[in-house]
């Protein structure tokens, strides 16, 4: 099974219905493949952009500038646990977890470990809408995109920090064939 998806989201992610068939891929806004491993069980990767997010800065002189805060690429390799609500497939809920990433010119690349919840409802059966939500806890510091003396607004410099996170939502529509 593939599926061409459109997709909105918080942080790089392409919908992950469980497979189906033995393959399925996901073209949106990110590449985003899985591969059934047996009737409940799939491994899932994902890459694709953040999206965009700068800030105010001080800037040399005096004033402000507006400085790029893009977290950049985000991926993951995840093992997908599924569970059919309905005998026909038509619903389904599904925990994933695995390693993940984000990787920009701001932070650097931060190794992550990550965590999801999703929901699959499947519909004239060739469409599918999926709702992921999960949590990414940083493994490692990352670097800060600007100096702390820069810094005019609370929260600054922003910064992944080992066990600190994100929430990351993923949303799809798409059709499979």
């Amino acid at each position: 099974m593939a599926a061409l998806v459109l997709q909105a989201s918080l942080l790089a992610a392409g919908p992950s219905s469980f497979p189906d068939h033995r393959w399925t891929l996901h073209g949106d806004f990110v590449v985003n493949t899985g591969r059934r491993l047996g009737p409940h069980l799939a491994v899932e990767a994902t890459l694709g952009p953040g999206l965009p997010t700068t800030m105010a800065a001080r800037a040399p002189g005096g004033g402000t500038r507006v400085v790029d805060v893009d977290s950049g690429l985000h991926g993951a390799l995840l093992l997908r646990l599924n569970r059919k609500l309905t005998a026909s497939g038509r619903t389904a809920l599904s925990l994933a977890l695995g390693p993940s990433f984000v990787s920009g010119d701001a932070f650097g690349t931060v190794p992550m470990a990550r965590a999801e919840l999703g929901f699959d409802l499947r519909f004239r059966r060739r469409w599918i809408f999926f709702y992921g939500l999960g949590y990414e806890s940083a493994l490692k510091t990352s670097r800060s995109p600007i100096a702390a003396s820069d810094c005019i607004v609370i929260g600054c410099p922003p910064q992944y920090r080992p066990g600190k996170g994100q929430v990351a939502s993923r949303v799809g529509l798409g059709v499979t064939f």
